[in-house]
């Protein structure tokens, strides 16, 4: 009696293995597929945007390169390198040199935190 069993036992192992090689080769060729998907020129661009915008690093320097221009932007404006009036420009210069030290600071403190 004991092959009988042994011979029974052999085939539902058999038949539990050919099942699970039959859903182990329906995942791998959905794996299979999304991996093709993924290397797409399309969608290597779009990960790749994705990635830059969602970079925190990136934000932090574009804030910070904005602060920049606009500060630059405003002491030119309000206090023009050019102008006749010699306590005029050196207000202007002394706030340049203000602004961008504090500003450098600022970033260099906000770059370490991360």
């Amino acid at each position: 009696m004991k092959p009988i069993n042994e011979k029974i036992a052999l085939k539902e192992k058999i038949d539990f293995l050919k099942k699970k090689q039959s859903e182990d080769f329906l995942v791998l060729k959905d794996q299979y597929h999304t991996t093709i998907d993924s290397f797409k020129p399309v969608n290597l661009i779009k990960n790749s945007i994705q990635e830059v915008i969602t970079s925190p690093d990136l934000k932090a320097n574009l804030i910070n390169g904005a602060i920049g221009l606009g500060t630059t932007y405003l002491t030119k404006n309000l206090f023009n390198d050019n102008s006749v009036n010699p306590i005029k420009r050196v207000l202007g210069k002394v706030l340049k040199f203000t602004l961008k030290n504090f500003i450098g600071k600022k970033s260099k403190k906000s770059n370490n935190i991360d």
